[in-house]
């Protein structure tokens, strides 16, 4: 089914004014590792100098932190309604990867797990344990429908028809998650998309054409390439006071350390250590909070991340037009003068 990646996230969404603050997180990412196995042009994970640059260290998430961070979840007074088991990196270069989501969905603590992977680490015998270990759905970035544009967007010398294999042979399976195969157009011929949509259409459940992503820090450099007419689901970019992610999500990186979003790959905004506190004391800290209202007093910029991102401008969600009511809500509930919202 050829749809749009807004068609798989937004459904059932809330209006962020009548909810916040939340007790619990709405969503979370939480990053298995931040190693890939390949180089895309329009990824920051792959420009090692920029990540020298900014400071960014690399690793694997530790299985006694990834357990840590599972019981904290564990604390919070309700289900997250999603994990983004992924972030920075390849899923797959951590081992451990299936037992991780396994124990993750043992554990109970969210209503649905999503991950994505480059595929080209998945073997048959990795497949086989990714179908039943618990995930909801796994999306499959492919970079190029030909040997020829892995070369030239990722740097790597891809087996491609293996890679179709592969995810024919998860794809066949009477059990296993929903999978969403997506390549991101980085200026593709029509024929070159048509080859994408064949290729892929009759072994996926869902096939979509992102535009390029863009991400934070556009003051180091602009990885949407020059394509900013619009965002990556393929809809009109429109300019905001605010970003709403703050409000109703986090994440966790592979050593714990904790931030507001997803987008902030050069880990401006630190809200915490979850190797050393509680994921639930993070979530309702001052730190937090202060985050928050800095977004919503229209002083964003303060933030070198925040500042110059360009992907405030794609959130479907748009509280500008309740920011103070926001901020009169966090300021009573830092003084306990209420209580946060336990709707979502």
């Amino acid at each position: 089914m050829r749809v749009q990646g807004q068609d798989l996230r937004n459904k059932d969404r809330v209006r962020l004014q009548d909810v916040v603050p939340l007790d619990t997180p709405m969503l979370m990412y939480l990053e298995p590792t931040n190693l890939c196995n390949i180089g895309c042009v329009f990824c920051p994970t792959a420009d090692k100098p920029l990540l020298k640059q900014v400071g960014r260290p690399a690793g694997v998430m530790k299985w006694e932190l990834f357990t840590k961070i599972v019981g904290d979840l564990q604390q919070f007074p309700r289900k997250l309604k999603m994990i983004n088991f992924y972030k920075d990196g390849e899923p797959l270069v951590n081992k451990k990867y299936p037992e991780m989501v396994r124990y993750l969905r043992d554990a109970d603590v969210t209503e649905r797990i999503w991950t994505k992977s480059n595929g080209l680490m998945m073997t048959p015998e990795i497949a086989d344990r990714l179908a039943v270990c618990g995930l909801d759905q796994i999306g499959f970035s492919i970079i190029a429908p030909n040997v020829e544009g892995y070369l030239k967007t990722a740097g790597v010398n891809a087996d491609y028809e293996q890679l179709k294999s592969n995810i024919a042979y998860l794809f066949g399976k009477s059990v296993r998650p929903k999978i969403a195969v997506a390549m991101t157009n980085v200026g593709y011929s029509d024929e070159t998309l048509e080859q994408f949509y064949a290729d892929f259409e009759g072994i996926s459940d869902y096939i979509i054409v992102n535009n390029l992503h863009g991400w934070s820090r556009t003051d180091l450099k602009d990885f949407a390439l020059g394509q900013k007419a619009d965002n990556y689901d393929g809809l009109p970019n429109r300019n905001k006071i605010v970003c709403p992610w703050p409000l109703y999500q986090m994440s966790v990186n592979w050593n714990g350390t904790v931030q507001p979003c997803n987008e902030d790959w050069s880990w401006v905004n630190i809200l915490g250590d979850a190797s050393k506190d509680s994921l639930l004391d993070i979530w309702n800290s001052d730190t937090r909070r202060d985050f928050q209202l800095m977004h919503l007093e229209g002083r964003r910029h303060e933030s070198k991340a925040c500042g110059t991102c360009w992907q405030v401008q794609s959130q479907i969600d748009d509280v500008d037009d309740y920011r103070e009511e926001i901020a009169a809500k966090l300021r009573l509930s830092a003084n306990g003068e209420t209580s946060v919202n336990s709707e979502k």
